[in-house]
């Protein structure tokens, strides 16, 4: 007989067999995966993580996002939810030199501002011409504060004597403002903004006193009297009314330069009193023949530059304790500088504050990131680290005062050129050798990513748009054209100091 070999056969898999195979393989790939997302969270640290704009934990671990609490005990959280496949970007200020703006772009930028110089004949400065763009809502005043820094950007700028015309109706303005009756209970000094064409005080709810007004008007007047010596009589008549103000209220309650907080010692009040008490010193001396004046304005600027170290926290510059990571910090220190060494361009102090703002707006501004993300050299800059208003934006005025320090910078590296830990710093922000030539360039990034969103000639509004790059806010700030006009001066002069030293641009 044959023998019949049989194969064996395996029973079919039931049904319910299946699906627990399925579902255990399910778990095993849904493990494995919340491993990887899990280990993905936690290789980002806090200060990497980008916004998945989520509130909560359920809707941002639906959007697969990583999601992660953080209380710092001072100034904003970082995200809560953050993507786990993205990392903020480190920005870049390395770039060679280019020219931002042509010479007729410039004029283009003059003739705006001064259209906001001498308002209605007034010799008034307004704000902007704006009554309604944005959440400010009527900038149509003369604040006091843009005016004093707007006139002296435009004795800057505009040659002598085609500016005087302006420079003498400005003045004019300060003799009527200064002897008004003040409404609000306070010192017409330190009023923060008036009427147009009226020149009296606002009258409405507003963040009062505002004491940097009397400093900064006494420099502009007196760096007029310099360039015309026969107002001097006139101009001190209004800066020592100003500076015996500042002698005795040096130390009292302000609101800041933004209008949003008080304290009794802001780095940008006292460092831009300090300039004018000393200038007022020597003025008092030569033009007012007041020893006694002289003296005391003198010994007060001491004691104001004694305090100022009070500012420095590891070589960082805060404006005040209730706002440390403020630019106002850098427009003071392109305002305030006597050339006398403190807080110089190239001090340890402004390029520590330098790159520490630089890396803050570099990772809060979406705008900023995408250049980032593509290799555009650059960086916009805010107010300060948390602001609000109207989103928290890079304002035009602010991207042009960071220029304006760089480009100071490259005028003093043209002479003498860093080095030790100043040139480490600045070597780390450029990704460059921090010569004059790159940071030249650097300026020349700052400014160029700013006019990459001037998308009607050269009107600019108060704001950019963090995150969508359109222009937002007030139309026509006077304190941008002032800043552009300063930036491109200051440009001009560091251009001319690496020429001269043989530094190729």
């Amino acid at each position: 007989s044959t023998a019949v070999l049989l194969k064996p056969t395996l029973p079919l898999p039931t049904t319910t067999g299946m699906t627990v195979r399925m579902r255990s393989f399910q778990w095993m790939l849904m493990t494995c995966g919340l491993a990887m997302g899990e280990d993905q969270c936690q290789s980002i640290s806090v200060d990497e993580r980008v916004d998945c704009l989520q509130m909560y934990q359920d809707s941002c671990e639906s959007a697969g996002c990583c999601w992660g609490p953080v209380q710092r005990p001072s100034g904003p959280n970082p995200p809560w939810c953050f993507y786990k496949d993205r990392k903020i970007l480190n920005c870049t200020l390395g770039a060679d030199p280019k020219r931002p703006f042509s010479d007729a772009e410039l004029d283009q930028v003059m003739k705006l501002f001064e259209l906001n110089l001498d308002v209605q004949g007034t010799g008034q400065v307004v704000a902007s011409p704006d009554h309604k763009t944005g959440p400010g809502g009527d900038y149509y005043f003369a604040w006091a504060r843009d005016g004093a820094l707007s006139m002296n950007a435009y004795l800057q700028t505009k040659p002598f004597p085609q500016s005087d015309e302006k420079m003498e109706k400005w003045i004019q303005s300060l003799e009527k403002a200064q002897h008004e009756s003040d409404p609000n209970g306070i010192d017409v000094l330190v009023e923060p903004k008036f009427l147009i064409p009226e020149g009296t005080p606002f009258t409405g709810a507003w963040c009062r006193p505002q004491n940097d007004a009397p400093g900064l008007r006494s420099i502009t007047a007196m760096s007029y009297a310099a360039k015309k010596p026969s107002v001097n009589d006139r101009v001190w008549s209004l800066v020592k009314q100003n500076l015996d103000w500042v002698v005795a209220n040096y130390s009292s309650s302000t609101c800041d330069l933004w209008e949003e907080v008080r304290s009794e010692d802001f780095f940008w009040n006292r460092y831009t009193m300090r300039k004018a008490l000393l200038m007022g010193s020597d003025f008092a001396k030569t033009v007012g023949k007041d020893q006694g004046r002289a003296d005391q304005y003198q010994q007060t600027a001491q004691a104001v530059t004694q305090t100022l170290s009070q500012h420095v926290i590891n070589d960082y510059v805060i404006e005040s304790t209730n706002r440390q990571k403020d630019t106002a910090v850098i427009e003071a220190f392109n305002v305030g500088d006597m050339e006398d060494g403190l807080f110089a361009p190239l001090s340890k102090e402004a390029v520590t504050t330098m790159a520490g703002l630089s890396q803050l707006y570099c990772r809060s501004f979406a705008i900023n990131q995408q250049a980032a993300q593509s290799g555009v050299p650059g960086v916009l800059f805010g107010r300060y680290e948390g602001d609000s208003y109207d989103g928290g934006n890079p304002w035009v005025l602010l991207t042009a005062s960071a220029a304006t320090l760089l480009y100071r910078q490259a005028l003093q590296a043209a002479k003498t050129p860093p080095t030790g830990e100043v040139a480490q710093i600045l070597g780390n922000l450029l990704g460059r050798t921090p010569t004059a030539q790159n940071l030249l360039g650097a300026g020349d990034a700052v400014m160029l990513l700013m006019k990459k969103y001037l998308v009607n000639g050269m009107h600019m509004n108060e704001q950019i748009d963090r995150n969508s790059g359109k222009m937002t806010s007030a139309q026509d700030l006077t304190w941008n054209y002032a800043n552009v006009l300063k930036a491109m001066k200051a440009r001009a002069a560091a251009a001319a100091a690496a020429v001269e030293n043989s530094v190729q641009i």
